[in-house]
């Protein structure tokens, strides 16, 4: 499962850890948050082998712009070596800032495209 090995790439890199679709309040800074955004139906190699191509957001939330900017690079930099090294398959398309008044957060989203079985 695609969650499963993402969440154990990125959840030792953050001292708040990776949460799925929402973290709980107060949760300790810098944290990440895992949203799968897209999985169109599956697709088929020309081999039959059924693969999945799927989209996640990967937002990484810390007090400070740099603190989210920081982690956020670590975690990008580990899923670009999990490519290079053929343990994941797949392209970050983008990295944007953001920021939460309501809880004073600077975020950094990163979106990933995943290929897999």
């Amino acid at each position: 499962m695609i969650e499963a090995a993402l969440f154990n790439l990125i959840h030792p890199l953050l001292t708040g850890g990776l949460h799925y679709n929402l973290a709980e309040q107060g949760a300790i800074r810098p944290y990440g948050v895992l949203t799968e955004i897209v999985t169109p139906t599956e697709n088929t190699l020309s081999d039959g082998q059924p693969i999945q191509n799927s989209l996640y957001q990967v937002t990484i939330w810390d007090a400070t712009y740099l603190g989210a900017k920081t982690a956020g690079e670590a975690v990008a930099t580990a899923i670009a070596a999990a490519f290079a090294a053929g343990t994941l398959t797949g392209v970050q398309r983008s990295r944007r800032g953001t920021y939460e008044s309501d809880t004073e957060l600077h975020g950094f989203i990163y979106e990933f495209s995943f290929w897999y079985h």
